[in-house]
């Protein structure tokens, strides 16, 4: 079964074009974890399986957000002018 959208939980700053979608579920041991992905203008750039982030909902929401933003930093960073070779997600 789909777990919920829960990405409005976050407040994350997003490059205009860009959009982000969180799954997170509580494993057997109680630990959060979940798949996020980002979107550019509808293509699928990342995506991040999460796996242990933490019992608590509200810390494991922050270790997703810092993630996500050091992720995207990086991808900012980088020249995006050539072909790498690599196709789409």
């Amino acid at each position: 079964m789909d777990e919920p959208d829960c990405s409005l939980e976050l407040s994350l700053a997003l490059p205009e074009g860009w959009t982000f979608n969180l799954q997170l579920k509580r494993g057997e041991d109680q630990s959060y974890g979940g798949l996020a992905e980002l979107h550019e203008n509808g293509v699928l750039r990342c995506r991040m399986l999460l796996s242990n982030l933490d019992s608590d909902r509200k810390v494991a929401l922050d270790r997703v957000a810092t993630r996500v933003e050091l992720w995207l930093a990086e991808w900012q960073s980088r020249d995006h002018s050539g072909n790498s070779g690599f196709g789409d997600l």
